[in-house]
């Protein structure tokens, strides 16, 4: 009997109260849930910072696209789907449809493996219902009821704008423009000095990118 009760009295000695159960499973549950949210914040940092890095690449790929583009700017005019003229460079400060691009210009073709250029092309951005979209002609000319293919270059685009430096040094928001500053719309080889972008994407602030365009002789 006195063994008994000497090992009973071990075991309460050893054993754990109800209390201290409960508050070991309170402190534990505390911890989980603390290294729950610590897991989740790094992984909905890293989704974040995945984005943001996957928007700005796509940024700069667009943006050095356009440097392309308008580096190898051409002072043609063309004749458009209609069988009308039009200036070798074409801004609007604001489309008159979803499917009417604010820019569109002659530009050289692309130089292939032999270093030597493609066929020049007649190709336009728009933006059309939050997307930036590249059109591309076939040809510089436009054969009748022609339509150009789009590519979408930009997701979730709230402004494409442009202003256009002229030789005099004064903006203008549409191009080509008479003296007076009104729109011209007679074709016109004329390029001006230089262009200014202005792109909004989601709620990011505004990038502005100038361009100067080289010099080259009409034609």
């Amino acid at each position: 009997m006195r063994c008994y009760a000497r090992c009973q009295g071990r075991y309460r000695e050893s054993g754990f109260t109800l209390i201290e159960v409960t508050v070991a499973l309170l402190v534990f549950a505390v911890l989980t849930l603390i290294g729950y949210r610590t897991v989740s914040s790094m992984f909905d940092a890293r989704q974040h910072l995945a984005v943001q890095t996957s928007k700005l690449r796509d940024q700069a790929l667009f943006l050095t696209r356009i440097e392309s583009d308008l580096g190898s700017i051409l002072p043609r005019t063309v004749k458009n789907a209609d069988g009308v003229s039009e200036p070798a460079l074409k801004v609007l400060a604001a489309a008159s449809s979803a499917i009417d691009p604010v820019i569109v210009f002659s530009r050289s073709g692309f130089a292939g493996a032999t270093g030597i250029n493609a066929a020049p092309q007649r190709i336009g951005y728009r933006l059309n219902e939050g997307k930036l979209e590249l059109l591309i002609w076939e040809g510089v000319d436009v054969a009748p009821r022609a339509q150009p293919a789009a590519y979408t270059a930009l997701n979730n685009v709230r402004e494409f704008r442009w202003r256009v430096l002229d030789a005099g040094g004064s903006w203008r928001t549409d191009w080509p423009t008479r003296d007076d500053g009104s729109t011209a719309s007679f074709a016109s080889t004329a390029l001006p000095a230089a262009l200014e972008l202005t792109l909004t994407q989601g709620d990011t602030p505004p990038i502005v990118r100038l361009f100067a365009l080289r010099e080259v002789s009409g034609g």
